[in-house]
C-alpha cells in the first residue's frame, strides 16, 4: 500500500512538473507567435517600402528619360530654329548684295548717260568725252568714265562701281590710285569728281579729299547738275585771272555756297539713312513673326524708278524746280514746329 501510494505522488510530481512544463511551452508559443505576428508585420511594411521605392524608380526613370528626350528635342528644335534663323539672314543678305550689285552695275551707264544729256542742254553745251571716245593724249594708262573741256583742262567725272564689302575702303584706295595717275596729267583739272548711287553717300565717313594739290570729290548722281552749272558759269569767262575782283569774289562765293549746299544735302541724307537704317532695325527686333511678314512684304515691293525724262525737266529749268518745291509746300505739311526745332538740332549737331 505504501508503495502504491509512493508511486501515485510520484506520478502526480512527474504530471505537475509536465504540466508546468506544458505551460512553460505554451507561453513559449504564444511569444513565438507574437513575435512571427510581429516580423510578418514588419515584413509587410518593409515590402510595401520596397514596392513604392521600386515603383518610384520606375516613375523616375520614366520621368528622365521623357526629360531626356524632351531635351534632345528642344536641341534639336534650338539647332533647326539657329539654321532657319541664319539661312533667313544669309537670304536677306544676299538679297541686299544682289540688289547692290544691281544698282552698282547700273550706275556706269547711267551716270555716262545723265552726263551726257546734261552736256548737250542749251544753258551747258559742254565739250564731253567717254571711257570709249577719249582725246588722243590720254594713253591708256589714265581711262576716266567721262571728261568735259573746262578751261583748257579736263574735269573727271568718274563712276565708282564696287563689289567691296567696305565701301569706305575702296573710295580710300581709288582716291589713292587715281592721284597717282592724274597729277602726271596737268591737262587734268584739279578738281576730281567721284560718283556714287545716292543709297551709298551714307556708307561713307567723307566725301571730300584732298590729296596733295588735287581735290576729290564723292557725289551723287543727282550732284551732276549743278555742278555743271557752276562750271558753265566759271568757264563764261575767258581766263579766271582776268576777271575783276568783285566778279572773282561772286564766283567764289557762288562755288562755296555749291559745295556747302552739296555737304549739307549729302550730311543731310545720310544722318536720315542712319536714323531710317536704326528705326528698320529696331522694328525688326520687335517681334520676330512681325519682322519676318515685314521683309516679305518689302521683297513684294518694286523700287521706284526715276525717269529720266522727269530728272531731264527738273535738272533744265529752274523755275521747273521751284514749281516742285512749292508744290512740297502746299498745303502746307502738319508738323509741329517743335518738331522741326528738333530736327534741325540733330543735323546741326551731327555735321558739327
Amino acid at each position: 500500500m505504501a508503495k502504491t501510494e509512493k508511486e501515485l505522488e510520484s506520478e502526480k510530481a512527474e504530471k505537475n512538473k509536465l504540466a508546468g512544463m506544458n505551460k512553460q511551452l505554451f507561453a513559449e508559443i504564444q511569444q513565438i507567435k507574437g513575435d512571427l505576428k510581429a516580423t510578418e508585420k514588419e515584413r509587410d511594411s518593409l515590402q510595401a517600402r520596397v514596392t513604392k521605392f521600386e515603383t518610384n524608380k520606375e516613375h523616375q526613370e520614366k520621368e528622365n528619360k521623357e526629360m531626356i528626350l524632351n531635351q534632345a528635342n528642344a536641341l534639336k528644335a534650338l539647332d533647326e530654329e539657329r539654321q532657319r534663323v541664319t539661312k533667313e539672314d544669309q537670304d536677306r543678305q544676299r538679297l541686299r548684295e544682289e540688289e547692290r550689285d544691281r544698282i552698282w552695275g547700273e550706275h556706269e551707264n547711267d551716270v555716262i548717260s545723265a552726263l551726257l544729256d546734261l552736256c548737250k542742254l542749251p544753258q551747258f553745251q559742254f565739250t564731253c568725252y567717254t571711257n570709249k571716245t577719249l582725246p588722243d593724249e590720254f594713253d591708256g594708262s589714265l581711262k576716266p568714265d567721262f571728261l568735259i573741256e573746262f578751261l583748257d583742262q579736263y574735269v573727271i567725272f568718274d563712276a565708282k562701281a564696287s563689289k567691296a564689302q567696305s565701301l569706305q575702303t575702296y573710295i580710300d584706295d581709288a582716291v589713292r590710285k587715281t592721284a597717282d595717275k592724274v597729277r602726271k596729267n596737268k591737262n587734268i583739272y584739279p578738281h576730281v569728281f567721284l560718283v556714287v548711287p545716292s543709297q551709298a553717300i551714307s556708307e561713307l565717313k567723307k566725301v571730300i579729299y584732298p590729296k596733295d594739290e588735287l581735290i576729290f570729290y564723292v557725289i551723287s548722281r543727282e550732284a551732276l547738275a549743278p555742278i555743271l552749272a557752276s562750271l558753265k558759269r566759271i568757264s563764261t569767262y575767258e581766263l579766271a585771272e582776268q576777271l575783276d575782283p568783285q566778279k572773282r569774289e561772286n564766283i567764289i562765293n557762288m562755288i562755296a555756297e555749291l559745295v556747302t549746299h552739296i555737304s549739307y544735302r549729302n550730311a543731310h541724307e545720310l544722318i536720315l539713312t542712319r536714323m531710317g537704317a536704326d528705326t528698320v532695325e529696331r522694328i525688326q527686333h520687335i517681334d520676330p513673326d512681325l519682322a519676318e511678314e515685314i521683309d516679305q512684304k518689302q521683297s513684294e515691293k518694286k523700287m521706284t524708278q526715276l525717269t529720266m525724262s522727269e530728272i531731264k525737266r527738273l535738272a533744265s529749268s529752274v523755275s521747273e524746280q521751284k514749281n516742285a518745291a512749292s508744290q512740297l509746300a502746299s498745303p502746307k505739311a502738319a508738323v509741329k514746329k517743335p518738331f522741326i526745332q528738333s530736327a534741325e538740332t540733330v543735323i546741326a549737331g551731327k555735321m558739327l
